[in-house]
């Protein structure tokens, strides 16, 4: 058998028919291009295993034996993995219009930046931003603790932290891109060491980005590979998935931001949780969002400290 040309590593934690779903999708769309496909299960407690075993024998299955996060999960898929490039896919993904084929051309294409993703869409195929980002600055926190961010969203003014002013019909250099589509290179990825797993979920792609920028490489989206992303389906709680990525966001400042403005950064996260509270508690006293909002700023005292 020849080495396949590019290794796909799904992490799953009780996604069953979403990853159902996006295996379908990535058969059917990826014709020109060799590709292995591994699945990590990460304990799920509903039927992943059995219909991966079922459906997709052609998928390499490992059971990790327990939840080690996205980051976790992903390293030890990527031990098996022999492809020359990693792309890393969420498993609540769709694959359309061979994205996987057009993501690998444009890389290679653009061999220099060492990182490579497209763009996503929500459901109904609307335009989905999240999944590229600038690297974090006190200005985009303000604006976000503010919520200037939301109210003008598409200007690069207040919305900088999320490339607000482009379009995403463009080639684009950016920072940071999602894990959600994610396409590197083996050599990088050895190189770096690969993910830190101690980003149990949530900015470990951003941590492997900044790394990165740092030797040189440049993370880089392409229009033409589109993908369908749906967001948090292993999270059943919107505090427990906000808690997970305050502690991404503060592990990523411990990392990557000098010394003596970490405490600035933080207060800034921190007003970000306050004024959501403050908002919720005094527009919508009774609701399950206030009540959210509520266990998330009655754990900063953990999240303040990031992931240790």
């Amino acid at each position: 058998m020849t080495t396949p040309e590019v290794s796909i590593i799904l992490v799953s934690y009780n996604t069953s028919s979403y990853i159902r779903r996006a295996l379908e999708s990535l058969f059917r769309e990826t014709q020109l291009t060799s590709i292995e496909v591994i699945v990590v299960d990460n304990a799920s407690n509903d039927d992943s295993v059995a219909m991966i075993r079922q459906f997709f024998p052609q998928v390499t299955l490992i059971e990790s034996g327990a939840n080690l996060g996205f980051a976790g999960g992903v390293q030890l898929g990527a031990k098996q993995a022999v492809g020359k490039y990693l792309l890393l896919l969420n498993p609540d993904t769709v694959i359309i219009n061979a994205a996987v084929d057009r993501l690998l051309h444009f890389a290679k294409l653009q061999p220099a930046n060492g990182i490579w993703s497209g763009v996503t869409l929500n459901n109904d195929m609307s335009l989905n931003t999240q999944h590229a980002w600038s690297k974090p600055t006190l200005h985009d926190l303000l604006y976000s603790a503010l919520g200037l961010s939301k109210l003008f969203s598409k200007t690069c003014v207040f919305n900088n932290a999320n490339y607000g002013c482009w379009k995403r019909d463009t080639v684009k250099e950016v920072d940071i891109v999602s894990g959600c589509f994610f396409l590197t290179t083996r050599e990088l990825w050895d190189k770096l060491g690969g993910l830190d797993a101690s980003f149990f979920m949530y900015a470990e792609e951003a941590d492997y980005c900044l790394r990165a920028k740092a030797l040189g490489y440049q993370p880089i989206v392409t229009p033409d590979a589109r993908i369908i992303h749906h967001g948090g389906v292993s999270h059943s709680h919107f505090s427990g998935k906000q808690i997970k990525l305050l502690k991404g966001k503060v592990e990523l400042v411990n990392r990557h931001v000098t010394a003596w403005q970490r405490p600035a950064y933080k207060a800034l996260l921190y007003l970000y949780v306050l004024n959501k509270f403050a908002l919720h508690t005094l527009l919508k006293p009774r609701s399950a969002q206030r009540r959210e909002w509520q266990i998330i700023f009655a754990q900063r005292a953990d999240w303040l400290q990031g992931y240790r």
